[in-house]
């Protein structure tokens, strides 16, 4: 079928259409504005109340409430929710051990302590020298180092 032929198919069968629409619209049902008002009102309202509470019968006293909804989805998670192992979360009043891996205490890997390598890492210092004064011999009765301990001769 060619394209010239499709155009006319369609427009032979949509002019019938075209003549009908006003006499299809004077037909249609009118509604007025309250109609509409109040359809909308039904459909997008609030929801009808609830039923009353039974009657109260002689002397008694007849108690109602509505049925208590889960309001979890309304509660924002409190800190020891979110983060158990923080500060606020423990901070419940048991007492626990303090935590010797903690700040400022070093937890890397082990490391071995008295090994230097020089080339591989930095190495310390030697150790200064240690002297026993101790274990020095007395002075000699009359040496210069004799009388300057005795306070005799001023140190130079």
């Amino acid at each position: 079928m060619s394209r010239s032929a499709s155009y006319a198919i369609a427009l032979y069968l949509s002019v019938p259409l075209a003549i009908n629409s006003p006499a299809i619209a004077q037909n249609a049902p009118t509604i007025t504005a309250e109609d509409a008002l109040a359809q909308a009102e039904e459909a997008y309202g609030p929801p009808a109340p609830e039923k009353e509470c039974a009657p109260q019968q002689g002397d008694e006293i007849v108690v109602c409430a509505e049925e208590e909804q889960d309001q979890s989805q309304f509660r924002v998670k409190s800190s020891s929710e979110l983060e158990p192992e923080s500060e606020e979360a423990l901070d419940d009043g048991t007492p626990r051990a303090p935590d010797v891996a903690g700040p400022g205490i070093f937890t890397g890997p082990a490391t071995v302590g008295g090994l230097c390598i020089p080339g591989l890492q930095k190495c310390p210092p030697p150790p200064a020298l240690i002297i026993d004064v101790t274990a020095l011999p007395q002075a000699p009765e009359g040496s210069d180092a004799d009388k300057i301990a005795k306070g005799e001769m001023p140190g130079r």
